[in-house]
């Protein structure tokens, strides 16, 4: 039977009927409302994440309401271009699906990301009980009528505590004091003791020396114990729109702990000017023979990370005479799962070198002793290479001073593969791995505030880089009583054109390094 437009009323006029809602309008409607509570949902996200500026916000706003108002325009009046209709309400909807995709990933992102900033340090020392590898003992409760050594007066407050649980479990025992950690070590491998204390850190240091290269094969930690401490730098919360420093500290942590304490292995100070766009990165060598801020006493900076946090960022800062409000941690351990997350990084190997036999994380996360040789030139490294790269020294004339200027080669490697598509194509692994390998006590505001200035001012930034000098020596440490060790003796001049390369930067000029 044929539908007609026109019926009969009583008087016998015509007139047209009212059009009825069909499925396919209901369908429309529905995909309306759907995209309209997900783009308002989407633009409140977009307000609360304060990482545009109020004019890109407009302009997303605007946008959101154009495609709005086009499918209000297709989808409100009934039974009309029925294709139309449904073209555009399954647009609307995977729309609306990729809009709650980005708007979900990139909330998840930014918790992400925000664990990392404006956290607290919450350093762990660690102090081991060693014995010999072919020792019967599997337990501390084994070790009972031990001699027990230690080096006297280092460390003590830790030692102490530790002597007093371990006397508690096992009841009195012979203790023998050592002048140092290398002479506590040949104590242990003498059978002058049964098992010694140390700082983890210390243990660490002695196997990257040509004497102990082999200890680790010689003995083993039986007990490990830790005391922790939150380290309490907090600078104001307001945007970073001044001058500021940062302090780049690498740990050498054989553990993915990024709390970890231990030897201060990258040093690096960025200096930077958010109003001219300007970075300096000044590196200082790890051997640099300084004062302790603690105390004065001459010591190798790395060894002040032993002490914390706040002992290097309080020498570099006598050291330059410039205040260091922040700092951002580094684990090498976690910069091997960044490099492999993000696909490896390209950097320029300053000549062809192999690297001594060094303990490496790999995919199990256990350690392996592993070397590495590496061509002259470009050169593309996977998370094991690179940290491999950034480590070596005993291959190159400059020592560490070549060492530092690798560091900063691959973290630069790592920055601009990060602004590649690598970031897009990575970012869930990437998320992954930062926790463990980075932290800061920047606010993750100032970190968003840093972004919108960058979005109001597409100023490039100009990095300059600068590592400082010195001469190759042994001399007495604070931290290694009774023994000289290889250190690099400060340049003068090196440390003048240091602090002058600041001050430019601050003024608001651009660091100027003679020729």
């Amino acid at each position: 039977m044929k539908d007609t437009s026109y019926t009969s009323s009583q008087g016998g006029s015509r007139r047209r009927s009212k059009p009825r809602r069909t499925a396919l309008d209901r369908f429309g409607t529905i995909a309306l409302i759907v995209l309209l509570v997900v783009s308002l949902v989407f633009f409140i996200r977009l307000i609360s994440s304060q990482l545009l500026r109020t004019a890109t916000l407009i302009i997303i706003a605007v946008v959101l309401a154009a495609v709005n108002a086009i499918h209000a325009a297709i989808q409100l009046p009934l039974r009309r271009n029925k294709l139309g209709k449904l073209i555009a309400g399954a647009a609307a909807l995977l729309l609306s699906v990729g809009l709650i995709w980005f708007s979900a990933h990139t909330e998840d992102a930014l918790s992400r990301v925000g664990e990392i900033f404006g956290q607290k340090l919450v350093e762990n020392r660690e102090i081991v009980v060693v014995v010999r590898t072919d020792d019967p003992a599997q337990d501390l409760s084994d070790t009972i009528g031990y001699t027990y050594g230690y080096v006297n007066g280092w460390n003590a407050e830790d030692t102490d505590s530790l002597l007093k649980q371990l006397h508690e479990k096992l009841g009195d025992f012979p203790e023998s004091t050592s002048l140092n950690p290398s002479a506590l070590v040949d104590s242990l491998l003498s059978s002058g003791t049964d098992a010694i204390l140390m700082v983890s850190g210390a243990l660490t240091q002695l196997e990257e020396t040509e004497e102990y290269a082999d200890l680790g094969q010689k003995v083993r930690i039986l007990y490990t114990y830790t005391v922790s401490r939150i380290v309490d730098i907090t600078p104001s919360n307001a945007e970073i729109t001044e001058p500021f420093v940062i302090y780049c500290n690498g740990i050498d942590s054989r553990k993915s702990d990024i709390n970890a304490t231990g030897n201060s292995d990258v040093n690096i100070l960025a200096v930077v000017n958010p109003k001219t766009r300007e970075i300096l990165l000044l590196n200082t060598p790890r051997d640099y023979y300084v004062a302790l801020h603690m105390n004065g006493q001459m010591d190798k900076l790395t060894h002040a990370g032993n002490y914390g946090i706040e002992e290097s960022i309080g020498t570099l800062s006598d050291l330059y005479g410039v205040e260091i409000p922040y700092y951002i941690r580094l684990n090498f351990f976690g910069l091997v799962d960044i490099v492999d997350a993000i696909g490896g990084v390209d950097v320029e190997s300053p000549k062809e070198f192999t690297t001594k036999k060094m303990q490496i994380p790999g995919a199990d996360g256990k350690l392996e002793r592993k070397s590495f040789t590496f061509p002259a030139g470009p050169v593309h490294l996977n998370g094991q290479e690179a940290l491999a790269f950034a480590r070596e020294r005993n291959a190159f004339a400059g020592g560490d001073n070549q060492r530092g200027k690798n560091q900063m080669t691959v973290i630069k490697g790592i920055i601009d593969k990060i602004s590649s598509p690598a970031l897009l194509r990575n970012y869930q692994k990437i998320l992954n791995a930062l926790p463990n390998a980075f932290l800061s006590n920047i606010t993750f505001d100032q970190v968003k505030a840093l972004v919108r200035a960058q979005q109001q001012d597409s100023q490039p930034w100009h990095v300059t880089s600068y590592a400082v000098t010195g001469t190759a020596g042994s001399d007495y440490c604070y931290s290694w009583p009774g023994q000289q060790l290889y250190v690099t003796r400060p340049d003068p001049d090196s440390v003048a054109l240091a602090k002058t390369l600041i001050e430019q930067v601050f003024r608001g000029e651009v660091p100027v390094i003679p020729d």
